[in-house]
């Protein structure tokens, strides 16, 4: 990965980190809880295009556990942001290596996993 991408996904954690403790302070985990149960879908709508199919099977179930992690965040702690942003950046790094097919552009999985895990560490270091 370029450091150049590295840069653009350090400064946009920060900034998502940043602005949503800002906007929301008393809701932040709210928030974080809401961006993970969305980026928990990307990999599962890309199983979903033509091309993309036959990874569905694949996809979906991660899908779910990290949805599901983003749902407990809620209802449970700020522990489970932590492993929901922390499995995701290890599913991204699964298909920088292409160890999952899904066909995704090239730069995503990089970028996605450094976010997440500057988004993981976060998380644990401020409420844990």
């Amino acid at each position: 990965m370029s450091f150049k991408l590295t840069l653009i996904a350090a400064a946009s954690s920060a900034a998502f980190i940043g602005f949503s403790h800002l906007l929301f302070p008393s809701d932040t985990p709210v928030v974080f809880s809401c961006f993970l149960a969305l980026t928990s879908c990307v990999y599962g709508g890309a199983a979903l295009t033509p091309s993309g199919a036959a990874y569905g099977r694949v996809e979906l179930p991660v899908v779910g556990i990290v949805f599901f992690a983003a749902v407990l965040g809620i209802v449970i702690g700020p522990e489970w942001l932590v492993i929901g942003y922390a499995t995701h950046g290890a599913w991204d790094l699964l298909h920088h290596n292409k160890c999952v097919g899904t066909p995704i552009v090239s730069w995503f999985p990089p970028l996605c996993a450094v976010f997440d895990f500057i988004v993981a560490g976060a998380i644990y270091f401020w409420w844990l």
